[in-house]
């Protein structure tokens, strides 16, 4: 079995807008920008890495400009000047600049983008994670990449679809360029592989598990190994993002819309039926003792707690199918729900470039082959070869001999390659299933579409209504779900908070929004 769960998108925080850049999320028309082109070259950060290999270069790389990419990771990545140096030698003769990585941890990574696109120059391409790109795009941080994508959109276009890609517009301008990831996630549940297989329970890849037979087996795992927790959260204390009803990117879920969003209609969580009922059912598991009695105030992952036997198992709402991913050997992966694209699905990590760049030009030209060049992209990825990965007899990568995840000094494509801007244009890892590239590519070409694909809600209207409903949606949304709390009572309390929060207002904004989307589509 093989899954690799994908990082949850932190929660959205709300920006200041303009007057004069007023902007719909959801929107169809507009116009947009251009940056201010300048000066900054390599002498100004030079790589010395090139220097002390003794090798020579067609292009003077230190009189070349300087292209800062801001990206985040949770890899070691001690030795990216080296990696740079590499990359550098392709783009200095392909694009005349050279690019200058900063790596970010993810807890503070949100925190630093926000300063270097409100800085000058400070960066020019930027991964974009956990703010609505409207939001980036109506504050003037985002340079407008229409007319740059316009010259050569089939470079983009052999790796993603352009619905996605036209899901990165706000008011009809391009803003940024997904990353090649996965665009649909199933809904599952990861179980103790060694557990399972000890009380003889087979699990079948092709099978949509019901409720009835997930809580059968949490029964029996309890039952057998009385000392584990039967169900742990998704992450933290958060149980389970959601199951199939879309919020437009609102990961506070302040007015949803039921049925993979084909409905039309925004309404609040507390009257969604797919919540309601879930939470009751976890109610029940809840008091059965099949849950985690402390889950709300969790803070380990259910990826070490599975593995290490602590846990039976988690349920996951933004995971991989199986057999296109990992071939991890601690947990089957057990389908409960197929696999569906989200309105936000091309939007949660994308790269986009600053308003500011002082090289808009060539940063975009550089930003094109971080998606397109083959050698860069298994840079980025792994690192040099012989150095840190070698190519397995089956065209896979794998650590350098000698080499672990834990001691290399580069290991983001082993790690997280998620972050990158294409990670399907590079080896698959040494972990991955054969033919990964084009299953992943199947799965999401099969996958269940939402209703209103594209259209990304945009809080800048209804900011403070909105802050104060993500108040009320955090001390409720979750703990609802776990089962934790007695369902009916509190949920009627979290209506009653919402409601006197102003998420009426909210929700009418998000109905216009999905509105004048639909419309325009």
């Amino acid at each position: 079995m093989k899954i690799r769960m994908k990082k949850v998108i932190a929660l959205i925080s709300t920006m200041t807008l303009t007057a004069s850049l007023l902007l719909s999320g959801c929107g169809s028309s507009g116009n947009g920008n251009a940056g201010e082109t300048g000066s900054s070259t390599a002498k100004d950060n030079s790589n010395t890495q090139a220097a002390e290999s003794g090798e020579s270069s067609p292009t003077n790389i230190e009189d070349l400009p300087v292209i800062k990419m801001a990206a985040m990771t949770g890899a070691n990545y001690d030795d990216t000047d080296a990696v740079e140096a590499e990359i550098n030698k392709i783009l200095a003769e392909k694009v005349g600049a050279v690019l200058d990585i900063t790596w970010s941890g993810m807890g503070t990574y949100k925190q630093q983008v926000n300063l270097m696109l409100t800085g000058d120059g400070e960066v020019d391409i930027v991964l974009l994670s956990g703010v609505p790109l409207a939001t980036y795009a109506g504050n003037g941080m985002l340079l407008d990449l229409t007319d740059h994508y316009e010259q050569d959109p089939d470079a983009f276009l052999e790796w993603l679809d352009v619905s996605y890609i036209d899901s990165c517009r706000v008011n009809g301008r391009l803003y940024a360029i997904p990353e090649v990831i996965n665009f649909s996630n199933e809904i599952l549940v990861h179980a103790n592989k060694a557990m399972m297989d000890d009380m003889g329970i087979e699990a079948d890849d092709s099978k949509i598990w019901t409720m009835d037979e997930i809580h059968d087996l949490v029964k029996q795992a309890v039952d057998t190994y009385p000392d584990i927790y039967g169900i742990v959260p998704q992450t933290g204390s958060q149980f389970l993002a959601q199951i199939n009803y879309d919020n437009l990117g609102d990961t506070s879920f302040v007015g949803v819309i039921e049925d993979h969003g084909t409905t039309g209609k925004v309404i609040s969580v507390t009257e969604c039926e797919e919540y309601i009922e879930f939470s009751k059912t976890m109610r029940e598991w809840y008091q059965e003792g099949l849950i985690m009695q402390d889950c709300m105030s969790n803070t380990e992952a259910w990826s070490s707690m599975i593995p290490s036997g602590k846990a039976f198992c988690a349920f996951d709402a933004g995971a991989y199918p199986d057999n296109s991913s990992t071939e991890d050997t601690t947990y089957y992966n057990l389908t409960i729900y197929p696999n569906w694209s989200a309105a936000n699905c091309a939007v949660r990590l994308d790269y986009g470039i600053a308003a500011n760049s002082k090289n808009p030009d060539l940063a975009f030209a550089v930003l094109k082959e971080l998606y397109t060049d083959a050698d860069i992209c298994n840079l980025l990825m792994y690192g040099i070869e012989g150095t840190h990965y070698q190519v397995t007899a089956d065209g896979k990568a794998a650590p350098a001999e000698g080499l672990t995840l834990e001691n290399s000094g580069y290991s983001c494509g082993f790690i997280n390659g998620w972050v990158l801007p294409n990670m399907l244009n590079a080896y698959p890892s040494y972990t991955s299933a054969d033919g990964f590239s084009d299953l992943l590519r199947s799965y999401d070409a099969n996958a269940i579409k939402s209703g209103a694909l594209g259209c990304v809600f945009d809080s800048t209207n209804v900011t403070n209504e909105y802050t104060a409903c993500v108040n009320v949606f955090e001390k409720y949304y979750f703990a609802i779900m776990s089962g934790s709390m007695d369902t009916e009572s509190t949920l009627e309390t979290f209506k009653a908070e919402l409601k006197a929060a102003g998420e009426d207002v909210v929700i009418a904004e998000k109905q216009a929004q999905l509105d004048a989307f639909l419309t325009g589509k």
